[in-house]
């Protein structure tokens, strides 16, 4: 039984609801009616707790443990953020190291600040077709263990928003010998291994903890996750707990519902291949292209691991035009939004719920496009860091250390007392408590002038920056 059947076999007893919550499940305004409230039900008499499943939640959490094989499966209704919130906080005490790629999303960063965490960074080279992360080696994971003896955690992103997969089983099986979990954050990764087309997936790879958004790449609601654990390095217990601390104590069973279909649809193997052929029949349309190029990273290429087939990153390296301007082009004349743009690209992501004819409509486009465009050999604009600036304090520290906010200009060698990042990605250019040198202001004066999302935690002027008074 589906966890939405069972919510229509409850529905369909007529019990009067007198608890929350406050729309009674009447479509007493057509809004409810469209968002389905008659299902939007809470933890009552003949339903379950996800805080402590015991009947059908518990049967729904074990189906997902069947389909990506881990030894525990945890549904998350707050996104992957929440999974990476409680599951760095089951592996780590308050003032633990933990080694973090740079190129983490926003929550790892979040995590290891209100964890009382101290970080130690390993950043990843740089590819060569576009200014952005490859993978992280394990050589890098085995050398910053051997120098830091007192990691408590490993904490990676794979597969990254650009599609690049590092060899997670090697990193695991490095940081295993030195006894320490690996935390993997997934969630551009929920379909991989479910076919043989998407490899690549973390769970099977051997990773402690894998945290998952179907709603990225699966059809599933947004803000639908899953956790999944397979260590004996971390309890279940411990991150049971800490999901219940993290996680609302109210969690929507729509989107439980969304997550338990979402595992029963995606076992029509026919679904994935239907995905894979019209993605290589995208491929062979844009053959003709000129001078825009469809990245297709193979095994051990720029010594990348792996790479997500599903996602469709397009160059504009050598055109003259940037990434900004090819998202905008897309939706302003061709009415196609895609996920994001960096500087000299912009990603499409795909899913089994795009048809043929959808990746036609952008092979189309994306071919008129590029007979316009004129081959430029230019400089790559890059909006994310080649070296890491010079700590001075803590990210604690510094968020709690007076600031002001003066012009960016004046700001080269102060500490920066907030975090700068373009979303997306939720990559931090810059820290609390990192210096700012060239290379920062030179990436946010780039982004700025390419009209790309920068957000930064204090300071709102385009010119400003929030600094630690000295």
């Amino acid at each position: 039984m589906t966890l939405l059947e069972y919510l229509q076999g409850y529905t369909d007893k007529s019990i009067l609801p007198m608890h929350m919550p406050g729309h009674k499940r009447k479509a007493m305004a057509p809004y409810l009616h469209i968002l389905g409230a008659e299902y939007d039900l809470t933890e009552i008499t003949g339903m379950d707790d996800l805080h402590q499943p015991e009947g059908i939640l518990k049967e729904c959490q074990q189906k997902a443990q069947k389909l990506w094989h881990s030894q525990h499966s945890f549904f998350l209704v707050n996104g992957s953020t929440v999974g990476i919130l409680a599951g760095i906080r089951s592996c780590t005490k308050t003032g633990d190291t933990v080694l973090v790629a740079r190129n983490c999303h926003k929550s790892v960063y979040n995590a290891i600040e209100l964890c009382g965490l101290n970080p130690v960074y390993i950043l990843p080279q740089m590819l060569k077709k576009i200014p952005s992360y490859s993978c992280v080696q394990p050589s890098q994971v085995e050398e910053a263990l051997k120098v830091h003896s007192n990691i408590s955690a490993v904490i990676i992103t794979s597969p990254t928003y650009e599609g690049i997969i590092s060899d997670t089983e090697s990193i695991a099986r490095v940081a295993h010998s030195f006894g320490v979990p690996v935390l993997v954050d997934e969630a551009h990764g929920a379909h991989l291994d479910l076919s043989p087309y998407f490899t690549g997936g973390a769970v099977r790879a051997g990773a402690d903890i894998v945290v998952q958004s179907l709603h990225k790449t699966l059809p599933s609601l947004t803000q639908t996750a899953v956790l999944h654990l397979n260590s004996r390095l971390v309890s279940p217990q411990s991150v049971q707990r800490q999901l219940s601390v993290f996680q609302t104590s109210s969690p929507s069973y729509l989107l439980m519902s969304s997550i338990d279909s979402c595992i029963e649809l995606v076992q029509n193997r026919r679904l994935f291949l239907n995905w894979s052929n019209n993605l290589e029949g995208f491929k062979k349309q844009l053959r003709r292209l000129r001078y825009l190029e469809v990245l297709n990273y193979t095994e051990n290429s720029e010594s990348i691991f792996a790479f997500d087939k599903s996602k469709l990153v397009i160059s504009a390296a050598h055109t003259n035009i940037t990434g900004g301007r090819l998202f905008a082009l897309l939706r302003d004349k061709y009415k196609i939004e895609l996920e994001m743009c960096g500087g000299d690209y912009a990603i499409a992501m795909t899913s089994m719920a795009d048809s043929q004819e959808d990746l036609s409509i952008l092979a189309d486009a994306l071919l008129s496009i590029d007979k316009a465009l004129l081959s430029v050999n230019r400089s790559p604009l890059c909006t994310t860091i080649k070296a890491l600036p010079k700590r001075n304090m803590s990210i604690a520290q510094a968020l709690e250390s007076p600031k002001k906010v003066i012009d960016k200009q004046l700001s080269k060698d102060s500490v920066c007392a907030e975090y700068i990042w373009l979303y997306p990605p939720g990559i931090p250019i810059i820290t609390p408590g990192e210096a700012v040198n060239d290379e920062t202001l030179s990436i946010i004066a780039a982004a700025e002038e390419n009209k790309m999302n920068l957000q930064k935690t204090f300071s709102n002027g385009k010119d400003d920056i929030a600094v630690v008074e000295k």
